[in-house]
């Protein structure tokens, strides 16, 4: 039986409810990461392609890939929707993550239509599918 070390509380979460594997679906999309440096006071931000989505995880690509910290923020639009995430791997210039919660499957096959991938950059209230639209957090609210 292999055990693993947990650095924080996010990486706990990580390894709960690994029972079933997860089904990735290929997708292009760019995002913004934000990493919490200095406890939670302030973030660095950082461009990713997610270049494959689950409901529990993603793989991400990026020049600066090894600079992302153990947990962070995938930010779709302009900060409009906000998923947290856990570090898992790191592999062939990829990192394999994980959602602290599993997201809604028709949102994760809303996301995987998506079919010009700067769309995530731009704002996607108004021009995005009802399971993206539902997820859009209103102007203003905190992360």
């Amino acid at each position: 039986m292999e055990t693993h070390v947990h650095r924080n509380y996010l990486s706990r979460l990580a390894f709960t409810g690994d029972a079933a594997e997860a089904r990735y679906q290929t997708v292009n999309l760019l995002a913004r990461v934000l990493c919490p440096i200095n406890g939670v006071k302030s973030f660095a931000t950082f461009q990713v392609r997610i270049v494959s989505i689950s409901e529990t995880g993603a793989v991400l690509q990026a020049r600066n890939i090894t600079s992302l910290t153990d947990h962070f923020y995938l930010c779709l639009g302009q900060f409009e929707i906000v998923l947290t995430c856990t570090r898992m791997k790191r592999q062939e210039g990829s990192l394999f993550v994980r959602f602290s919660k599993p997201e809604e499957s028709s949102f994760i096959r809303a996301l995987a239509m998506v079919d010009f991938p700067l769309t995530t950059l731009q704002r996607l209230r108004g021009h995005s599918s009802r399971s993206i639209q539902m997820r859009i957090t209103q102007p203003g609210m905190n992360i």
